[in-house]
């Protein structure tokens, strides 16, 4: 039987942002570090979410019509 190496626990560390634009429109990212940096800007997922649901609801209302 092969012994498996110990897992190291690595901390990932999500951030919240907040910034304005030259427009003064404010934004929120979500940022987080470990190996492969990245971040997400709030605004455009809550939007992309709300979106999505109203296809799906919509899709629903024509399949119950």
């Amino acid at each position: 039987m092969r012994r498996m190496a110990p897992l190291r626990a690595e901390c990932s560390v999500m951030r919240l942002h907040s910034y304005r634009d030259e427009s003064h429109s404010r934004h929120f990212d979500l940022i987080g570090g470990g190996g492969h940096p990245w971040s997400i800007d709030l605004v455009y997922v809550t939007a992309s979410a709300i979106l999505v649901v109203g296809f799906g609801c919509a899709l629903v209302a024509q399949w119950v019509h």
